[in-house]
């Protein structure tokens, strides 16, 4: 029985096991693949305060290191259900179960990918899935979005300012604006618009060079393709559970609380709009902070 059972060792997860460690809360790190998630998969970060230039496995390490001198228990299983039974919280294993007064779920989410000859080879070496994540290594330089939402339409507006050409690349008809206005396409007057295509195949040597489309016999020359076809929370074992947004991430307050009593929620698992490594320690603070409150006053 843990005082927190955290469910994910990303940036939120680490950083809410942090902060409750260093509250002497017994607190527990459940992580299914590799401790700092997806930040050790990326390359450089040019983006988090305090370093001009890391790599993500080294950010990801640093994370480990600092959560690991402080104590921080850390587990490698998978979750594969939830329940509440008075006041316990059980997370359930694949290994064994996990009791906790409260539970902070940190799972992230992942990017879909276009799933195309090409695509993992070149990840961090042209394609990427995220424009703000890595923009600014594409200056003056080309590179497609791929996408029809409102992501895509966020990325290339982002990349306008920085690369020398933009084009989108789009399987719909139009591209798909639910609270961006219509005159937000004139400000994409100088992107190139490919629509009703797909990706079929992404060249290259070393690094991303073109892209191949159904449409058209010949490639687009690129040196980067961001996809944006949307992301995936892995919440399916909490449907019903706990309440989810219409995308099944997971509805949280300014206090990162869920809808159930001492659960909560932080980084890219959650409802927040900005998902960046800088966003997810934030809110893993809140949470944990939030928690340590609840377990005081309880």
């Amino acid at each position: 029985m843990f005082d927190i059972v955290i469910v994910g060792a990303g940036p939120a997860g680490i950083t809410a096991g942090i902060y409750a460690k260093r509250a002497g809360k017994n607190v527990l790190v459940i992580e299914r693949a590799i401790i700092g998630g997806q930040v050790a998969s990326i390359g450089e970060i040019e983006n988090y305060p305090g370093f001009s230039k890391v790599e993500g496995y080294v950010l990801a390490d640093a994370f480990r290191k600092q959560a690991k001198s402080l104590g921080v228990e850390f587990v490698s299983d998978v979750m594969t259900d939830f329940k509440v039974q008075k006041n316990k919280k059980i997370v359930v294993g694949k290994k064994q179960n996990y009791g906790a007064k409260v539970v902070i779920f940190a799972m992230g989410a992942n990017s879909k990918e276009l799933d195309v000859e090409g695509e993992k080879d070149f990840v961090g070496k042209g394609v990427s899935y995220c424009a703000t994540c890595d923009g600014n290594f594409f200056k003056n330089k080309d590179v497609v979005v791929v996408g029809s939402g409102e992501s895509a339409v966020a990325s290339a507006l982002y990349l306008l300012s920085i690369c020398k050409s933009v084009s989108i690349i789009s399987k719909n008809p139009e591209l798909k604006l639910k609270s961006y206005p219509k005159t937000i396409l004139e400000k994409l007057k100088n992107v190139q618009l490919y629509f009703n295509s797909h990706v079929t195949k992404i060249n290259g040597d070393q690094f991303v060079e073109s892209v191949e489309i159904d449409r058209q016999n010949e490639p687009i020359k690129a040196d980067g393709v961001f996809v944006a076809i949307g992301r995936t929370p892995d919440t399916l074992m909490l449907k019903g559970k706990v309440d989810l947004d219409e995308k099944g991430y997971i509805k949280t307050d300014e206090h990162m609380r869920t809808s159930l009593e001492g659960v909560f929620a932080c980084g890219d698992v959650s409802n927040i709009d900005v998902k960046q490594i800088v966003t997810a320690t934030a809110t893993g603070a809140i949470a944990a902070t939030e928690a340590i409150k609840l377990l005081s006053r309880k």
